[in-house]
């Protein structure tokens, strides 16, 4: 039963990689930006790193990564989920398991959380604004054929796809 198994499962697996599909991990990185620790606004620079692989006996040539970075709006009453920052980057990745590591570029995003600020005796608060990470997109296409695609998260994805 095993031995079935195993065959059925690398049928289905040499399947996949004929159709010319990539694997994609991604992960996000940031840093701190604020250069002022007193203020309250916050700069942070987020970015990806991608790594592609080819499990396909055919070197990939000519596709194209696209990324995109989405940000939450902070500004009250808006409640909506924006792109902060898309690209596209132009790969190749050798056959039989090789891959490429990519990494897109930095992108500033600058928000205001909501906070007191003394104002004499009293206190207000000031509303958060601003523009907050919220997650990304990666995919993989060569022509019109999308050969492997990544969401952050499956509500970004659904929200998106709308």
């Amino acid at each position: 039963m095993n031995t079935l198994l195993s065959i059925f499962f690398s049928l289905l697996l040499t399947g996949v990689a004929s159709a010319g599909s990539v694997m994609l991990n991604v992960k996000s990185a940031s840093e701190n930006k604020t250069a002022d620790k007193k203020k309250a606004e916050v700069t942070r620079a987020y970015w990806l790193n991608v790594r592609v692989t080819n499990p396909s006996g055919i070197k990939l040539e000519g596709a194209t990564l696209k990324w995109t970075l989405f940000a939450a709006n902070l500004r009250r009453g808006a409640d909506s989920i924006v792109v902060e920052k898309s690209g596209d980057i132009q790969i190749s990745v050798d056959a039989n398991g090789r891959y490429a590591d990519l990494t897109t570029p930095k992108v500033a995003f600058v928000f205001t959380p909501m906070h007191s600020e003394r104002k004499g005796r009293s206190s207000i608060t000031v509303e958060e604004a601003g523009h907050r990470y919220h997650g990304f997109h990666v995919q993989v296409v060569s022509g019109d054929a999308v050969l492997g695609e990544i969401w952050s998260n499956e509500a970004l994805r659904k929200q998106q796809l709308k």
